[in-house]
């Protein structure tokens, strides 16, 4: 019964690692794409839309 409390609570740890990982990801993700869009724009010399990926202009 130890060894199964044991293993629940690892269990348990992992899943909260996980969701907080992907909580970080989650809070910088719009601003990081922001930034890719527009260093993007700078090297080609077009509008990229940061969530698409589209040109927004030619």
């Amino acid at each position: 019964m130890k060894e199964a409390s044991g293993e629940l609570s690892m269990t348990l740890i992992v899943i909260v690692a996980a969701g907080v990982i992907l909580a970080i990801f989650m809070a910088f993700k719009d601003p990081i794409t922001k930034a890719i869009g527009d260093k993007w724009s700078e090297w080609t010399g077009k509008d990229v839309n940061a969530k698409t990926g589209y040109i927004l202009r030619d």
